[in-house]
């Protein structure tokens, strides 16, 4: 294969245009999102609608995060006007001892909704100093304590799919108790999952350099059972992505822990050819693992959405000629940076929600504190 694949977009398009292969980029619809004023809620310094990062839908449910809070937001669907409302703020400092506070940033950027369970995945990542004062700033690269965090919390369900997050559950009708857990944190910039893949010959040498620098960034987030995928940002090697694969189990009331999989390793690496991006989400549908990708760095570029059919959480690699390209989504220069993604049942039919960080001035209002996520159908082609 070309080495300047990844560089021929343009090209690639043209002749799926000719070849009647080419992908709409037009959402189908719109949902807007409603949230309370940042002075009613404990622990949110700035609007959330303007720092979405990632989303989850469980039955009526939606579920966001911000990233830069350590807080999970609910909104309610309404099927007849389209408006997502009805908004309650959950701060995971209520519920887990986290090591910076419930007010330190978590940069939480994966949520996903299995066996009754909400999952929350920060972004495990360092960050550069802005040069504020002149290029000496440039030179702290600073951690936030709660960025290590990977847990997942129990959702109980009031009734017509609404459901909310809960420090525990006990049992009821034969089903098991449930608890919040998570994996132990305790501040320090060698989390668990730090440690983990402090001697990997592919990722180590990436672990302290800064997220959009192609230092370690985790940034999608899927959970099937006790499996959970890690979807990382960066680094991208030789043009591959990878999903960090996991097996946790609860070890103690609160805790979890990963299973040893390959000899003494509690993890599996997978490689992703996604035309050179990283990933920026996750979603495990039935037998398919979509794939959200985006740019590793700062810089601007086409975002897609990609399928893994068959998907094996065994599998080591996922070569370009296994991948189907099923969306292209609009390219806005500056604005709209794609960070989320989760199917949603709207009338009927199944649609891909997609909402966005560094939102354009069209998809928010900030008197209303509305933010707009787009609706798109998903085809899949055959494999590009």
């Amino acid at each position: 294969m070309s080495k300047n694949r990844h560089f021929a977009e343009p090209v690639i398009a043209a002749a799926e245009a000719e070849a009647g292969l080419a992908l709409d980029r037009a959402p189908a619809g719109t949902i807007d999102f409603f949230f309370q004023h940042r002075d009613r809620l404990a622990h949110v310094e700035d609007p959330i609608f303007e720092d979405a990062s990632c989303i989850a839908v469980a039955g009526s449910s939606i579920f966001l995060a911000c990233d830069e809070t350590a807080t999970v937001e609910r909104v309610i669907p309404d099927r007849e006007t389209g408006k997502a409302a009805t908004h309650e703020n959950v701060s995971l400092g209520d519920i887990f001892d986290l090591p910076d506070g419930p007010g330190g940033e978590m940069d939480i950027e994966g949520l996903a909704v299995a066996d009754g369970y909400l999952w929350i995945a920060g972004s495990q990542s360092l960050k550069r100093d802005e040069p504020e004062d002149g290029l000496a700033d440039l030179r702290d690269i600073d951690w936030d304590p709660n960025r290590g965090f990977l847990g997942r919390v129990p959702l109980i369900d009031s009734g017509n799919g609404v459901v909310a997050p809960v420090v525990a559950i006990e049992p009821i009708g034969g089903e098991p108790a449930r608890r919040a857990a998570m994996l132990p944190l305790d501040g320090k910039k060698k989390t668990w999952l730090r440690k983990l893949l402090a001697d990997d010959p592919l990722l180590a040498p990436y672990l302290y350099l800064p997220a959009k620098e192609n230092g370690l960034d985790i940034e999608g987030l899927a959970v099937r059972g006790n499996t959970v995928l890690l979807g990382l940002r960066g680094p991208v090697l030789g043009g591959h992505a990878f999903i960090l694969v996991l097996e946790l189990k609860e070890t103690a009331p609160g805790v979890l822990k990963p299973k040893k999989l390959q000899g003494k390793r509690r993890y599996r690496l997978q490689a992703v050819d996604i035309n050179g991006q990283g990933i920026r989400d996750l979603f495990w549908q039935e037998s398919r693992l979509l794939v959200l990708s985006g740019a590793t760095t700062d810089l601007e570029a086409l975002q897609s959405v990609f399928v893994l059919e068959n998907y094996d959480p065994k599998e080591p690699l996922y070569a370009a000629g296994a991948v189907k390209r099923a969306l292209d989504l609009p390219a806005v220069r500056v604005s709209d940076h794609a960070e989320g993604i989760a199917p949603i049942d709207i009338d009927g039919e199944t649609r891909l929600l997609v909402v966005y960080d560094s939102p354009s001035t069209e998809r928010i209002d900030k008197e209303a504190r509305r933010l707009t996520a787009d609706l798109f159908a998903l085809g899949v082609p055959d494999a590009d």
